[in-house]
């Protein structure tokens, strides 16, 4: 198992330590207390486990419930070349690092402002305690961004308005009780980019939200959740809040078994990774409005989030992954009608393990949390890098 395995998985472990504290249905871990540098994750805390890598051989699964025998329909062809429609001054150059020093470590996703000129991040702080933070422009030292009223616990999604005055946090573990009603576990939070209080949209009977994205005008959030008996579902709302409408659900004869991260174009079809789809290989999915999800690939080996980000022109998506034969984190580019050809866009060095992806709105500037990227002189695990 390599080094990258043991990190990721015990970084997971230590996060949702506090996932469990005074949640009567999950059993507390035994090991909660333990630093980084374990490999055992403990006990079930009913939010994703992601402590397995691609040299296990094992897909990271959850306990929906969701049945893994479902005839899958036959993956779009792939080759390795860059589809001949795509220009190559549209795929993005080689990440870079935007941020990585000893104030935070294990990224897990990541958003930019409509100019790509600032970003915001989810981590870890030197104390171990999930924050938010933020990033000025490359070289810059990020500072932590206030969030009160909630504390945050596994943050796997973020999403910035259009008018980059407001943060959409998807908290898979956060303060159960936040909208009143005192059944959610997990919460879908809405914060100023300055920071400061945050509040809790009401989403219904869903819980443990893990992924989200803002769109549209009036601005609408779409999420992924989870129903009382664990069911994945893709849900919209409001950005201010209202009724949730659910667009797709796994369990049954659906394709759907874990999704995580989500993009929407502007007509509002979503496409959603799932790290468990496909056998257990990983595969992206189409959402069409009113219609049922749509395999656009598979066998694509994911992390938790499994991020993606829609290109500009909305024609390709961007994907975070490892590489099953060599291990290496790997960012992978594909069509978004699944027809056109599927290619690494960055593999091995810098990436070790690539999760959150984020897209500037008006550029194609992307930014790209990895968890286990290391720096030994800033003595800190994960570094947030960009890529245009």
């Amino acid at each position: 198992m390599s080094t990258g395995t043991l990190r990721f998985g015990a970084v997971t472990a230590l996060i949702l330590a506090g996932a469990v504290a005074g949640c009567s249905d999950d059993p507390a871990p035994t090991d909660a207390g333990q630093d980084v540098g374990f490999t055992d994750t403990g006990a079930d805390t009913g939010v994703t486990d992601t402590g397995i890598r691609p040299d296990t051989g094992v897909d990271a699964g959850t306990d929906s419930g969701a049945p893994t025998d479902v005839p899958q329909t036959p993956d779009v062809p792939v080759t390795t070349d860059v589809p001949g429609d795509v220009p190559a001054s549209a795929i993005p150059g080689a990440p870079a690092v935007l941020t990585r020093n000893a104030s935070f470590s294990t990224p897990l996703t990541v958003v930019l402002t409509a100019s790509g000129a600032t970003s915001y991040f989810t981590a870890r702080t030197p104390a171990g305690a999930a924050a938010l933070f933020r990033s000025a422009g490359a070289g810059m030292t990020p500072t932590a961004v206030p969030v009160t009223g909630v504390a945050l616990v596994f943050p796997t999604g973020l999403a910035i308005s259009a008018d980059d005055n407001r943060l959409y946090i998807a908290d898979q573990a956060a303060n159960r009780g936040m909208t009143g009603s005192g059944t959610e576990e997990g919460a879908l939070l809405s914060i100023p980019t300055e920071g400061g209080a945050a509040t809790a949209l009401n989403i219904g009977a869903l819980r443990r939200p893990r992924g989200v994205a803002a769109h549209g005008s009036p601005e609408q959030l779409t999420f992924i959740a989870v129903q009382d008996d664990n069911t994945p579902v893709v849900a919209r709302m409001a950005a201010t809040g209202g009724t949730v409408t659910i667009l797709a659900m796994g369990g049954g004869a659906s394709p759907l078994r874990d999704p995580s991260a989500v993009a929407v174009a502007a007509d509002g079809t979503a496409y959603v990774t799932d790290g468990r789809a496909d056998s257990g290989l990983g595969a992206v999915f189409r959402i069409p409005m009113g219609g049922a999800p749509a395999r656009i690939v598979g066998r694509l080996h994911m992390g938790l989030p499994a991020g993606i980000a829609l290109s500009r022109d909305e024609r390709r998506l961007l994907i975070a992954g490892w590489d099953v034969e060599t291990g290496p984190g790997r960012l992978t580019w594909v069509g978004v009608d699944g027809t056109g050809a599927m290619s690494p866009m960055a593999l091995g060095a810098p990436l070790t393990s690539p999760v959150g992806l984020g897209r500037a709105r008006n550029a194609d500037i992307y930014g790209i949390a990895d968890d286990t990227a290391t720096d030994m002189a800033a003595a800190s695990w994960g570094a947030v890098f960009t890529a245009r």
